[in-house]
């Protein structure tokens, strides 16, 4: 990885997410969609292979007697521009903790256990 800015924001996304990979992973993703710069610095290298797959993806719906330029299915350029403002602005949930697992038995007990000491100090003294 050549480029010092991807290093740096990799780095600065890593230590903002507390060495969390995944919580990292989407501060970068999120970082790259606000600054242009970003996202060009981290997509050039990948501009060939980008610009090759939808060439032949192309190729291959004429093949099959697909999509012509003025089908309906196109977006304008502003219907897409608004889709990736809206998509960035938007933060997604943490996909990882689940509300309807319940909680392990340790952390049931150790609830109890908090409760039966708070009860001990707030009893009255005969």
């Amino acid at each position: 990885m050549p480029n010092s800015l991807i290093r740096a924001k990799i780095q600065e996304a890593f230590a903002a997410a507390g060495h969390n990979r995944h919580d990292a992973h989407k501060l970068l993703l999120t970082w790259a969609l606000r600054d242009p710069a970003l996202l060009l610095a981290m997509t050039k290298p990948h501009l060939k292979a980008i610009a090759t797959g939808h060439i032949d993806h192309y190729v291959r719906e004429l093949a099959e007697g697909g999509h012509e330029e003025g089908d309906s299915e196109r977006l304008s350029r502003s219907t897409i521009e608004d889709i990736v403002a809206s998509a960035s602005m938007r933060a997604p949930g943490d996909k990882r903790r689940s509300s309807a697992v319940p909680p392990p038995k340790s952390t049931e007990r150790q609830a109890s256990t908090m409760r039966k000491l708070a009860a001990a100090f707030t009893r009255k003294k005969k």
